[in-house]
C-alpha cells in the first residue's frame, strides 16, 4: 500500500499554516498602521481618520489636503489653520473653533456642526452638503461657491458674510441671520427660509424659485434681478427692498426702479 497520501496531507496543512501566518500578520500591520496614524503630528496630508483630536489647541496647524474623515474634533481650537482640500466628512465639530482658518475647497459633507465659530474665515468652493449646523457663527466668512446643498441650519448667524454664488437648495434653515451679506447669484432654490433675516444683504440675481419665505424680513436689501417664481411669501417684509428687473412671484417682471413693491 503506498504512503505517499500522508506526504500530501502535511505539505498541504504546512501551506494552510503560512497562509494563516500571513494573514493575521496583515491584519496586524494594518491595525498597527491605524494606531500610528492617530498619533502622527499635524501636517499636510496626515491621515486622521476616526481619531479622537478633541479638546486639542491645533491653532494655525498645517492640516491641507489632510484625510479628517469622522474625526472628533469637539472642543478643538483650529482657529487659523490652513485645511484647504482637507476632508473633514462625517466629522464632529461641537465647540470648534475654525476662526480666521483657511478651508478652501474643503469637504465637510455629513457633518455635525454645534456651537461653532467659523468667523472669518475662508470657505470658498468647500462642500457641506447635508451637513447639520446648529448655533454656529459664521460672521465675516467668506464663503463663495460653497455647496450647501440640503443642510439643516438652526440658530445660527452668517452675518456680513460673502455668500457669493453659493448653493443652498433644498435647504432648511430655520430663523436665519443673513443680515448685510453680499450673495450675488445666489441659490436658495426650494429652500425652506421662514423667519429669516436678509435685512440690507445684497441678493443681486438671487435665486429663491420655489422656496419658503413665510415672515422673512428683506428691508433695505437689493433684490435687483433675483427671483421668487412661485415662492411663497406671506407675511414677508420688503420695506425699501430694490426690485428692479425681480421675478414676482407669479411669473411678473417688477419694473425698473421698483423699491418696496413689485410694480
Amino acid at each position: 500500500m503506498s504512503n505517499k497520501r500522508p506526504c500530501t496531507t502535511e505539505k498541504s496543512t504546512g501551506k494552510n499554516l503560512v497562509s494563516v501566518l500571513l494573514l493575521l500578520t496583515g491584519v496586524f500591520a494594518v491595525q498597527s498602521y491605524a494606531q500610528a496614524a492617530c498619533e502622527d503630528p499635524a501636517g499636510p496630508g496626515v491621515n486622521w481618520t476616526g481619531c479622537d483630536k478633541s479638546g486639542l489647541n491645533l491653532s494655525g496647524a498645517d492640516l491641507q489636503s489632510a484625510v479628517l474623515r469622522r474625526v472628533n474634533f469637539s472642543n478643538t481650537d483650529l482657529s487659523g489653520a490652513r485645511m484647504q482640500t482637507a476632508d473633514l466628512s462625517f466629522s464632529k465639530l461641537i465647540n470648534t473653533s475654525f476662526e480666521d482658518a483657511r478651508l478652501e475647497q474643503a469637504r465637510i459633507n455629513n457633518t455635525d456642526i454645534r456651537e461653532c465659530s467659523f468667523k472669518a474665515a475662508i470657505l470658498d468652493e468647500a462642500r457641506l452638503s447635508r451637513a447639520t449646523i446648529s448655533n454656529t457663527d459664521f460672521t465675516d466668512a467668506r464663503a463663495s461657491k460653497v455647496n450647501f446643498y440640503q443642510v439643516r441650519v438652526e440658530g445660527s448667524a452668517f452675518n456680513h458674510a460673502q455668500l457669493n454664488n453659493s448653493d443652498f437648495t433644498g435647504a432648511t434653515i430655520s430663523q436665519g441671520q443673513f443680515e448685510n451679506i453680499i450673495a450675488r447669484e445666489v441659490l436658495f432654490t426650494r429652500a425652506n427660509l421662514e423667519s429669516a433675516n436678509f435685512t440690507n444683504a445684497m441678493l443681486k440675481g438671487a435665486n429663491f424659485i420655489g422656496a419658503n419665505l413665510i415672515e422673512a424680513k428683506f428691508d433695505q436689501a437689493d433684490m435687483s434681478e433675483a427671483s421668487i417664481r412661485d415662492a411663497i411669501i406671506d407675511r414677508a417684509s420688503f420695506k425699501q427692498t430694490k426690485l428692479s428687473n425681480a421675478t414676482w412671484v407669479k411669473y411678473e417682471r417688477c419694473r425698473l426702479g421698483s423699491v418696496g413693491e413689485c410694480e
